[in-house]
Formats: structure tokens, C-alpha cells, sequence
């Protein structure tokens, strides 16, 4: 089974629990001449996981977090594939039914509004479902 695999630096240790930032560069931001360019993007992400023993692990330690293939895919699917389909169906359906351009368009960003409430409902089941692994750690950012 085939893992998506990210490195990313220790930021914060409580209890059993690691919060990691993955800093996502885009293609060009490696690029030489991006200090000439206005389109390099760089984002911080925290990812926050639970591990067995945590005094391995140190503020500012390098770790590989990865996360199963099938998984990453579900996780894909509930953030960004199932709002869309609502949101054109939602669209579609009132634009069929008669409804105008306007309503139809705010109806279909309103119907978010209970699904993502209900997501954050399901976050606790949502976090033991998708289980980070996180690597032993080094102080180096380079690869083991």
C-alpha cells in the first residue's frame, strides 16, 4: 500500500499528542529567480497527531508524517469532492425547478453550511479514522 509521505518540524508536545508544521511549496518556489517572480506560494499546515511515546520527540525535531494512500483519497473526497457535487446539485436542481440565477447560487452555498457544521460534529470520529504515522525524529531536515 502506497503512503503519501511529507516532512515536517515539531512545533508543540502536550501529553501524548505532536503538532507538526508541513510547510507545501508551490513548483516554482525551488525556482532560483523567485525573488523576481510574484507567483512562488509557500503555506504552513499544522498537523496535530497522537503518538505512543512522546518523549522521543523534541520541539524542532524533523519527522516524516504520512498518511496511507486510500485514506488521504477518502479525506480528499469529504473536504473537496462531496461539498462540490452538493453544491451543483443544489444549483442544478432550483435552476430546474424555475428558480433564478441568484437563488439558486446562494441556496447552493447555503447547503454547505449544514454539511460542514456536520463535519465538525464528526471531527473526533473523523481524527480516529485518519490516522497520521509519524517517523522517529532527527534534527536535520534531509531525509533518513
Amino acid at each position: 500500500m502506497e503512503e503519501i509521505k511529507q516532512t515536517g518540524v515539531i512545533t508543540n508536545i502536550e501529553d501524548d499528542t505532536l503538532s507538526i508544521k508541513i510547510t507545501t511549496c508551490s513548483a516554482c518556489s525551488q525556482c532560483s529567480a523567485k525573488s523576481f517572480c510574484s507567483i512562488s506560494e509557500q503555506k504552513d499546515k499544522i498537523i496535530t497527531t497522537k503518538v505512543t511515546n512522546s518523549s522521543l520527540y523534541s520541539i524542532n525535531d524533523y519527522v516524516d508524517v504520512s498518511i496511507n494512500q486510500p485514506l488521504a483519497i477518502k479525506a480528499v473526497f469529504y473536504s473537496y469532492v462531496l461539498p462540490l457535487i452538493l453544491l451543483l446539485a443544489t444549483i442544478i436542481v432550483l435552476y430546474t425547478m424555475g428558480f433564478n440565477d441568484f437563488i439558486s447560487g446562494i441556496s447552493g452555498i447555503i447547503v454547505l453550511i449544514p454539511y460542514y457544521f456536520g463535519l465538525f460534529l464528526l471531527r473526533n470520529k473523523f481524527r480516529a479514522d485518519f490516522k497520521f504515522i509519524v517517523s522517529a525524529p532527527r534534527t536535520t531536515q534531509g531525509r533518513n
